[in-house]
């Protein structure tokens, strides 16, 4: 019954925004400074015949969701994880376009210790202090599937948020035991001779896409030529950036103030897509370890319908 009652309050605060003429074709997107496809969209204006203006935050994911939510901002980006988690409690979004994907040749988790640690393996780190840049993000999930694996319980390890931007700090000066990065932050730690990697997303869960651009589902109901547009920008800049890795680092650095030296080429599902298999693998997960309720479906959670160059 609360999960309705949200879901309605939330629907009749959207009844303004939903149903009014949109103003100027503009939408609004709270970016996280990672890398993300719209900083090159907007940048070599693939978003054509609508506005895309970017409103920074340095909140996590889950603020990024309330604001789409509550439609303040038209998108922005979660973890598959996190998504299941708000449609279950009545918030409506949905995934709609790719933003990180774990591939062999680019896993984009990456997780690190000190060579003189003497941490080698998941046992070692019993009693010791892992950094995560959120509670219940992507990172704090894929460390809690490695100590199951490993036969441990989070009560095993003490978890400390600390943003990505300081956790290679953190690590140097001893403030914590092991860190798990994104890029593109993961070539500086991995370049750095004080510190080894200890494993990385595929290692722990394989090649899934883990994360993706999200939208407002009522909004895009009412909204589906805009919908349509601006993930075709999007789209295109996943494609574009196949052949120009060096230019797409220099626009990522640009947004995110992060040396392009330290940047990695970028890999995105096929036409941006959003992988509706590992939605599926991810929901699992959560009703099954996180107590997500069973009547979300895939359906609820992610789709493809409003990106055109999925068939």
């Amino acid at each position: 019954m609360r999960k309705i009652i949200v879901c309605v309050l939330m629907t009749l605060m959207l009844v303004g925004s939903v149903f009014a003429k949109p103003k100027k074709t503009e939408l609004k997107y709270v970016g996280l400074k990672v890398y993300d496809p719209v900083y090159i969209a907007k940048d070599k204006g693939f978003f054509e015949g609508i506005k895309v203006k970017i409103v920074d935050t340095v909140a996590g994911g889950a603020t990024a969701a309330q604001m789409v939510a509550n439609g303040s901002v038209n998108g922005g980006l979660l973890s598959n994880m996190a998504i299941a988690n708000a449609v279950g409690n009545g918030l409506p979004i949905i995934a709609v376009a790719d933003i990180q994907s774990a591939f062999d040749k680019a896993p984009l988790e990456e997780f690190f210790v000190r060579k003189d640690s003497g941490i080698k393996t998941m046992k070692d780190l019993k009693g010791k202090k892992i950094a995560i840049n959120l509670v219940k993000s992507s990172f704090h999930y894929t460390w809690l599937i490695a100590l199951k694996n490993a036969g441990m319980k989070p009560e095993d390890v003490t978890f400390v948020n600390i943003a990505f931007a300081q956790q290679e700090e953190a690590l140097n000066k001893g403030m914590v035991d092991a860190i798990g990065l994104m890029q593109p932050y993961t070539k500086s730690a991995r370049e750095n001779e004080k510190l080894e990697t200890m494993f990385t997303a595929t290692d722990i869960f394989g090649e899934r896409q883990f994360c993706e651009i999200i939208m407002n589902k009522v909004w895009c109901e009412n909204n589906p030529t805009l919908a349509g547009k601006f993930i075709s920008g999007i789209v295109k800049a996943t494609e574009w950036t196949k052949t120009h890795q060096n230019e797409a680092k220099e626009i990522i650095s640009k947004y995110t103030g992060i040396d392009k030296a330290f940047i990695d080429d970028y890999y995105f599902q096929p036409n941006g897509s959003v992988n509706i298999e590992d939605a599926k693998y991810w929901l699992k997960y959560m009703q099954e370890n996180e107590g997500v309720a069973k009547w979300v479906t895939v359906e609820d959670v992610a789709t493809n319908k409003y990106n055109k160059f999925v068939k």
